[in-house]
Parts: structure tokens; sequence; C-alpha cells
């Protein structure tokens, strides 16, 4: 893990407007002053094999178990993806490995944080996109360690590309529907119509709010997570 010092940070974020018909894909930017107490965050997102040795442990299984570890085969992470950051597991599914780990999510501030670093970087390795840094292709995921040269100002890996992650941000706006936000971009990237949701490796303050609908629709291919501890 990585530790992080307590900090007063100002964090630039973009928001999508999703306005409609213009400007669909345009920008809302905003600035946010955290205080942040000094914790510690996972270099890495959580991998299948790591995913699995809670599932050892525990025997956890989700109260509504649609699209649960989807891609896995016989219960098991696929072969060669041992190393591969766990997806098909909702808000809910990380939280649980989070606890039994003795961590928790992050905040949506302190993956930012640990993501741009104390110069506010647009990307983790610095200020614009360069090949070789992420995943960025489109046929999926690659193991956490993969691209070392991408690694955060503390030495994060992934924080831009492969997976978007969870963080510990569910809210509502209206007192009936539920969103997250998420973080990182990931490997996908759709074309063919401006519904989509912008993909492919995204910026340090790009932030994207995941609607909670239902834990079989909440999983997919392309979200993952990592956790921190409380260092004070």
């Amino acid at each position: 893990m990585a530790a992080i010092a307590a900090a007063s940070v100002k964090l630039e974020r973009d928001f999508n407007k999703g306005a409609f018909p213009q400007g669909f894909h345009d920008t809302l930017a905003k600035e946010v002053n955290a205080e942040l107490s000094a914790y510690a965050i996972d270099l890495t997102p959580v991998t299948n094999g790591e995913y699995e040795e809670f599932l050892k442990a525990t025997g956890y299984k989700p109260r509504q178990n649609m699209n649960f570890l989807k891609h896995w085969v016989d219960g098991k992470p696929p072969a060669g993806k041992e190393d591969h950051p766990v997806v098909y597991v909702d808000l809910n599914d990380a939280r649980a490995y989070a606890r039994w780990a003795g961590k928790r999510l992050p905040t949506d501030s302190e993956w930012q944080y640990a993501a741009v670093g104390p110069k506010n970087l647009e990307y983790p390795w610095g200020h614009k996109m360069e090949s070789g840094r992420c995943n960025e292709r489109e046929d999926g995921t690659t193991s956490v360690r993969a691209f070392p040269k991408g690694r955060s100002p503390f030495g994060c890996y992934d924080m831009s590309g492969n997976t978007w992650e969870w963080t510990e941000s569910e809210q509502t706006d209206d007192g009936r529907s539920r969103y997250c936000l998420i973080r990182g971009g990931s490997f996908f990237n759709t074309v063919g119509s401006d519904w989509y949701v912008d993909g492919g490796p995204q910026p340090g303050n790009c932030v994207t709010k995941m609607l909670l609908v239902w834990p079989g629709l909440d999983r997919c291919s392309t979200i993952g997570f990592r956790c921190v501890v409380d260092l004070d």
C-alpha cells in the first residue's frame, strides 16, 4: 500500500453534463476543497486471485447473485487472469471484500488525490495522454502491474484505464434514485452513439456518475475497485 499524509487539497473535477440535444458530452468543471486525513491506498486494484481468497475464507454470497463474477469459470478466475482486476462486482460486493480485509473503499477525494498527486496532474504520469502508460485497448483487462510507467505520484498502478473503480460515494439527489461516483476509465471505449458514456482511459479529474439500479445491472466487465485504510 502507499501511505499518503494528511493534506488540505483543492481538486479539479470534470462532470459530464448530459445535456440534450446540444452538449451531450460537454463537461461541467468544479473545484472541491477537501481535508484528507492520513490514509494508505492499495497500489493496485483488487485482483481475481485476491477476491477468490476472500470467497474461500468467508463463503460470501450476495443476496442477489445475478452477474456476480460472471467472467469466472466453474467458480474460479479465468486461467491466466488471476492478477487481473476483479470485475462483475457491485458496490456491496466491493464493500464486503474491504471489510474482510480490514479496509474500506476510498472516498472520491482520496481516490483522486492518490491518482493526481500534490501537483494535480491531468493523468497519473503527467499532463497528457501517452501510449504505453495504461491499458487502452478494447479487448479486455490486463495484469494490474502491466504498466509500471503509468504509476501515479504515489506509486499506484491502473488509475487510468484497465477498469473504472468504485468509490465510497453512494448518494442521492432526489431521495429516489441512487448513484455512485466511479473513476479512472477502462480498457473499453464504445462508439457509434451519443448516448454512450465516454469510455477508454480517463484523466484523474474525470468523474462519472454510475446509476445504481439493480445488482445484476450494476455488475459489469469494466468496473473494479481498490481499498484504503486509515492511518490516523
